[in-house]
């Protein structure tokens, strides 16, 4: 020993890696996961929403054209075309068909009797020379058969096919 006392080193602290994290990282990582994830639900829906919120306002549109014009043909030829591009949507093979399977089909997306009824008749008065339509309860069964078909699980599913190549070219 010197007189004045033993010999210090300086203090070294041990490097401090970057893993393990510490719990307020883990913390963190949650929260935004989680708001990842509430982020990814709200535009899902979001999305699965739009193509229903569009056919509810032509639906609309119709019924606004109907109230100034009082044109029964005119209404029930646009809505049948609403009729035929929903189906389209949920399944393409279904908007080509006619007569008994195209009336099979719309049954089975409408959820009541009523609406059943209503569109069996806008079926049966588009090839009329004068039809004449109850346009208020046509588009309240639009309405309702258009939820119902857009919700169903093969209206999710359906995606739009690959194109196809030419088989002359390589």
């Amino acid at each position: 020993m010197s007189d004045s006392g033993p010999v210090l080193r300086d203090i070294h602290l041990p490097s401090a890696g970057w893993w393990p994290l510490a719990p307020g990282w883990w913390l963190l990582l949650l929260v935004v996961i989680a708001l990842a994830v509430g982020v990814a639900w709200w535009w899902r829906q979001r999305a699965r929403r739009r193509p229903l919120q569009s056919i509810l306002r032509e639906i609309d549109a119709i019924e606004a054209a109907h109230a100034s014009d009082r044109d029964d043909a005119r209404a029930a030829e646009e809505a049948s075309r609403v009729l035929r591009r929903v189906a389209r949507r949920i399944d393409p093979a279904a908007a080509a068909q006619s007569g008994a399977t195209w009336r099979a089909f719309v049954h089975r997306y409408a959820p009541d009797a009523a609406t059943r009824q209503a569109l069996d008749t806008l079926m049966d008065m588009r090839f009329r020379a004068f039809p004449t339509l109850e346009v208020p309860a046509l588009t309240t069964a639009l309405r309702a058969w258009c939820r119902t078909a857009l919700r169903a699980p093969r209206a999710r599913r359906f995606r739009k096919p690959a194109v196809m190549r030419n088989a002359a070219t390589p």
